[in-house]
């Protein structure tokens, strides 16, 4: 049975993965308004894009730029029956799908990237958050663990794996070490460990890791997070504290 998201934490994750977004800036976007470069891509292959192609992704970020998510779409699948082996056009036409919602071509985006080169790692990472919003959880999983192995200091594949595990309620300590690790980059980390650590019975933690997120908070996260924290300080220390979410 897959593992039961609060009402709260789909308020947490609804649009931490939007491009615009902290985790959705981490959907690694190699559109840019001139030749992609994209981290670990092997420059030989770019040279192999059409200058038709060019264009088409450089319309694609103009469209971006001017939050025209489907014609941004567009010109990026418009590249791609151009040039179908751009690596660069299928990663960013996943991170717009994710715009869309269409999480599952986007996650048939990214695997198409991860196809064309393994190495890459960006492709590999944003599949995982394709994956997990598809709630397929172990191959959100296993998706941000290869990510780790390509990049084991890249912040986003931290955090896809402690959201991961906090949502599957598996390994906490990990999942901890993990979320700890990205509250710099990441303010929803915060909520994720306060989530793990009432399930673990550790209030003191998880209320202090509500009131450092309530010092810079989301407007839209503001209330929910604030009655959290007061249901918290009102329960008696146990592990039947309640969760984000529970009536």
């Amino acid at each position: 049975m897959r593992a039961r998201v609060s009402v709260l934490f789909l308020i947490v994750s609804s649009r931490v993965f939007a491009q615009t977004e902290p985790l959705p800036s981490s959907l690694a976007s190699v559109g840019t308004a001139h030749l992609p470069n994209l981290a670990g891509a092997i420059p030989a292959r770019q040279l192999l894009i059409p200058p038709k192609a060019i264009k088409e992704l450089q319309r694609a970020q103009r469209a971006l730029v001017a939050g025209d998510i489907h014609s941004s779409a567009r010109h990026l699948e418009t590249a791609l029956q151009i040039y179908p082996e751009c690596l660069e056009a299928h990663n960013s036409l996943g991170a717009r799908y994710i715009d869309l919602l269409e999480y599952g071509k986007a996650a048939a985006e990214f695997q198409k990237a991860i196809d064309i080169d393994p190495r890459v790692m960006p492709p590999v990472s944003n599949l995982s958050v394709a994956l997990f919003l598809l709630q397929r959880y172990p191959e959100a999983e296993a998706a941000a663990r290869r990510a780790l192995d390509l990049d084991p200091r890249n912040p986003t594949a931290r955090y896809m794996l402690g959201t991961i595990l906090a949502t599957e309620r598996r390994n906490p300590v990990e999942a901890v070490n993990l979320l700890s690790q990205t509250r710099s980059e990441f303010a929803d980390s915060r909520l994720l460990l306060a989530m793990v650590f009432t399930r673990l019975g550790n209030l003191e933690e998880a209320k202090n890791e509500l009131r450092e997120y309530l010092k810079a908070p989301d407007p839209a996260k503001k209330h929910n997070v604030e009655h959290w924290l007061e249901k918290l300080t009102q329960s008696p220390t146990s592990n039947r504290a309640p969760e984000p979410g529970t009536p």
